[in-house]
């Protein structure tokens, strides 16, 4: 049975048709018997209802179409020879060369329509992103906390981000009300540390959080990536005496590894 944190990460795809029998199957179920998850579902298609959708054109079979008309026109033009001593090598010849000339125009117009149907599935890809893309923005700016965690987890979505939902990420984790939600934007920004934006952005949360349970996660990310512009924002957090003793220990046991 899919639980409802599960469910509702699944619902985008549900709408999109992109579960397995199974999922789909365990997921309608659930829905017939979760009042919450429900309501997810109806919030999404509602969101989803505004954003305008292009027509998605099939391929054609125009190349086909064309081939066949070719060799159709070709068999009434060319006589058939017979392959004896008497034949006219000539008008052998030419038969060959029309039979090489149709062979090579027919696997050019399958190579021409397979990279049309492929060039068709990376702009589906694309518009599905897309479409996620614009899901996750506005769930990110949602009154709901849970709404705002559930938009920054989409990032799993998303192998390379463009920088809105870079800073989108990055203003979660600086000016979020809520500890939970900056918390998770935090761990969602770690696998991009290796940018200079993202690690700009980890040093001024820790010069800004009063929470110590995110300032120890953002310690922790900029220790292993050796950060040395960290220990300046580390330094004054020890001379603080708000910060907490734990937070000051694990300062104090890192700090002498990027000075």
């Amino acid at each position: 049975m899919m639980k409802c944190d599960k469910i509702q990460n699944s619902i985008l795809d549900y709408i999109e048709n992109n579960l397995s029998e199974k999922e789909s199957a365990e997921f309608v179920n659930h829905m017939n018997t979760c009042e919450n998850c429900k309501t997810e579902l109806k919030e999404m298609q509602e969101l989803l209802s505004i954003i305008p959708n292009d027509i998605i054109e099939h391929p054609s079979e125009s190349l086909r179409n064309n081939f066949e008309k070719m060799l159709s026109e070709e068999k009434q033009q060319t006589k058939i020879v017979k392959l004896n001593s008497k034949s006219n090598w000539k008008s052998f010849l030419q038969i060959a060369a029309s039979v090489a000339l149709l062979i090579s125009v027919f696997l050019f117009g399958r190579y021409q329509q397979t990279q049309q149907i492929n060039q068709e599935v990376v702009e589906l890809k694309n518009e599905s992103l897309a479409i996620k893309q614009t899901v996750m923005l506005a769930l990110m700016e949602n009154k709901s906390a849970s709404k705002r965690i559930q938009g920054v987890q989409y990032i799993e979505e998303f192998s390379d981000p463009d920088p809105a939902i870079m800073s989108a990420l990055i203003k979660r984790m600086l000016g979020d009300e809520n500890t939970n939600v900056r918390l998770t934007a935090a761990n969602a920004l770690q696998g991009f540390i290796a940018s200079e934006i993202v690690k700009n952005a980890f040093i001024k949360a820790l010069e800004t959080e009063k929470d110590p349970s995110i300032q120890i996660t953002i310690i922790q990310l900029l220790v292993k990536v050796q950060e040395k512009k960290a220990a300046k924002p580390m330094q004054k957090l020890l001379l603080q005496e708000e910060t907490q003793p734990f937070v000051k220990e694990k300062i104090k046991s890192v700090l002498s590894n990027i000075i």
